[in-house]
């Protein structure tokens, strides 16, 4: 699904700085789980006041896919990416490999799901979903495993300031809770 939302201003000035405008999002965007003007702040300015937003059109760990996504773009580039993914996985290895490897950015943990990081551009979140109509398990899979939900934000343009990173807390938070809710977890 690809939808181009017009950025509002206009341009006053003659240097190249003063012809990038901050782009429009609609009030709700990613499968209306984030507020427009909360990413917006995530976003760099732009030569085309146009954004796109693509990805899936649903929200849906448990059915056809086990995966989704959304991207915002800007000039041609993903500068958001929100992502879903129905883990293989009993949790420890997101802990040991993927949060842990995340050091560099200089992780911070937070109060979403059942652990959740910060970090310098992003933001990964992971939590046991409880359903009482989970499709059955791979047989190389055990139960366990198939209710991990992790979750990640990324917004690789986004200035490495304090109030980034209290905006993807914030959306972090919103995404813990509109997946639960999407996905009919119990928990």
């Amino acid at each position: 699904m690809l939808i181009a939302v017009p950025a509002l201003g206009g341009c006053s000035g003659s240097s190249k700085e003063d012809e990038h405008v901050i782009p429009a999002l609609p009030p709700k965007v990613c499968w209306r789980a984030f507020d427009g003007a909360s990413v917006v702040s995530l976003l760099p300015k732009a030569k085309d006041p146009n954004a796109e937003v693509k990805g899936d059109p649903v929200f849906d760990l448990y059915g056809r896919f086990k995966s989704a996504g959304c991207q915002i773009h800007i000039d041609g580039e993903s500068r958001f990416t929100a992502w879903g993914d129905r883990s293989w996985s009993d949790g420890r290895d997101l802990e040991t490999h993927v949060l842990n490897s995340l050091t560099r950015l200089g992780p911070m943990p937070i109060e979403a799901g059942d652990k959740a990081i910060v970090y310098r551009g992003g933001a990964r979140a992971y939590f046991r979903c409880e359903r009482p109509d989970l499709p059955p398990s791979p047989r190389n899979v055990s139960s366990t495993e198939v209710k991990i939900v992790e979750l990640g934000l990324s917004a690789n343009s986004a200035p490495s300031t304090q109030h980034a990173k209290d905006v993807l807390t914030t959306l972090m938070k919103q995404y813990v809770q509109f997946a639960k809710r999407e996905l009919k977890c119990r928990n």
